[in-house]
This record gives C-alpha cells, structure tokens and sequence, in this order.
C-alpha cells in the first residue's frame, strides 16, 4: 500500500486519468474528491462489500434454477411417473417408472 501525505487541495493521479483531491480537512474526517472516467464504477468500501456478498447469493441462486431447469427438461423428455418415498433425512428414494403407454 502506499501511503502519501496531502493538504487540502493537492492531488494524487492514478494512472493518466484518476484524479483523487483532498477537498476538505475537518477533525478526524477527510472529504476527497474523485474524477475518473464514468466507465471507472467508484464505491466506498462497505458498499462494495454488500454488492460482492449480493453478487454471491445471485449466483448460488442461478445455479440452482439452472440445476432445477435441467431436471425438469430430463423429466419432461422422459415423461415418467414420479414417486418419492422413504423416511427420515436422506432416506427419500426417486422412484421413476416408464410409462407403458409410450
């Protein structure tokens, strides 16, 4: 990490086209300003986090859709009659059975 030292008004660049300004010094609070390109998407720390942890729950959603959907196509295409039985966590049993009348 490096670190730097600015007083209100002075700069820093990142790169050629990040601008990043220290605006305002009051107390134990720093306002900085930031120009950067609009296709630079900016956010403070804890809003990056909940849109990493929103983006997470979004993909374990997906992929579960996506699982499901899958079955159902495998089930439609075989069109077979379906029994659950059993007892107890993970005593449950897919019974399929072929239609005889296809």
């Amino acid at each position: 990490m490096l670190i730097l030292t600015r007083k209100q008004g002075e700069s820093v660049f990142i790169g050629d086209d990040i601008k990043v300004t220290v605006v305002e010094v009051k107390g134990h609070q720093i306002r900085i300003g930031i120009d950067a390109p609009k296709e630079i998407r900016i956010y403070r720390e804890e809003i990056y986090y909940q849109i990493l942890e929103e983006n997470k729950k979004a993909a374990a959603l997906s992929e579960q859709a996506s699982a499901i959907e899958s079955l159902d196509k495998v089930l439609e295409k075989a069109g077979d009659k379906i029994s659950v039985s059993g007892q107890g966590q993970g005593a449950e049993k897919l019974a399929v059975d072929k239609d005889k009348s296809s």
